[in-house]
């Protein structure tokens, strides 16, 4: 330990009274050095997972063709019902409310399936996107058909749900519940992608975490799974999603 003369700065031994360069009178406790932090260093700041998800996308946008081939299904599909239905309506008018509810319901378990398995594409090109390995849509669609089966309990909630709301045709209460059972999708997706087993219940648990652990992130997860729903907007926000989600998945246990 030494003592830092307070005038001129001349480094002392730590027995001296006095500045052997200028004479002061120094503490009778030693200094610590200004060579030295007096404190240590603060503690480096958490990555920021929204950050680098956007910064990985937007270096990846390969990323965004599962989400295109989706859109383009759904679209040739509600365009081929609605042509039936308008049909069936000129022809018999009486069975034109029934057609359009069993069309509804047919529409809501396709795009439930189709969903799912963009979602899990997706993911697994946001896991090569993130190590830095080449896109590959082929070899992601493979690797998510070979491990939908590990999906299957996520799936078979949104297959119900999509039956259910095609009864009831309600499109802004659809659209939130598949929202939030969206998010489960997405950690489903994550977990299995990342070798990780999960459940529902776990699932559950591990997005109450998240929220500890990174709130930003686990917020930001919800608001991308609802909005993943609307379409043109869900080209961009479903790798995005993904990305972010395989992030959070990986860091927090």
């Amino acid at each position: 330990m030494t003592k830092q003369c307070p005038k001129c700065g001349y480094v002392n031994p730590d027995d001296a009274n006095y500045c052997s360069r200028c004479g002061y009178p120094l503490p009778q406790q030693p200094v610590i050095s200004s060579n030295y932090p007096s404190t240590p260093p603060p503690n480096p700041l958490r990555p920021d997972r929204i950050t680098a998800s956007l910064n990985i996308f937007t270096r990846n946008l390969s990323i965004i063709f599962p989400s295109i081939i989706m859109l383009i299904i759904e679209i040739i599909l509600i365009a081929v019902l609605g042509a039936i239905t308008a049909g069936i309506g000129l022809i018999l008018p009486v069975a034109f409310t029934v057609t359009a509810v069993i069309f509804s319901i047919i529409i809501g378990i396709i795009d439930a399936i189709i969903f799912s398995i963009t979602v899990h594409t997706t993911t697994y090109m946001a896991q090569d996107a993130v190590m830095g390995t080449p896109l590959n849509l082929s070899t992601a669609f493979t690797k998510a058909r070979n491990s939908l089966n590990r999906l299957y309990p996520i799936i078979a909630i949104l297959v119900v749900l999509g039956i259910l709301l095609g009864i009831s045709r309600s499109v802004g209460l659809g659209w939130i519940i598949e929202g939030l059972v969206g998010v489960l999708l997405y950690i489903y997706s994550a977990s299995a992608v990342l070798n990780k087993p999960t459940s529902l219940s776990e699932t559950l648990n591990w997005y109450s975490r998240a929220f500890s652990a990174d709130a930003g992130g686990a917020i930001v997860m919800l608001i991308g799974s609802l909005f993943s729903l609307i379409p043109v907007l869900n080209i961009f926000v479903i790798p995005y999603t993904s990305i972010l989600t395989y992030l959070m998945v990986k860091d927090i246990s």
